[in-house]
């Protein structure tokens, strides 16, 4: 019996760029935070997303 191959996971993120330069990011995935943070390293709340784990299993992720 064969198994069913899984189901890649998907992850999205979308983003404006305002024209006064605020970004704003809705779904910010782990990868996506790394890289705006090597756009901007002292960004005081991307670097915190950049390296935190990845959420539980039971929690839905920001």
């Amino acid at each position: 019996m064969k198994s069913k191959p899984r189901k890649t996971e998907t992850c999205l993120s979308e983003m404006l760029i305002l024209p006064d330069g605020r970004i704003l990011v809705h779904n910010l995935t782990q990868p996506f935070a790394e890289l705006l943070r090597e756009l901007n390293p002292n960004d005081g709340q991307i670097s915190p997303r950049a390296t935190r784990p990845s959420s539980p299993p039971h929690e839905l992720p920001n």
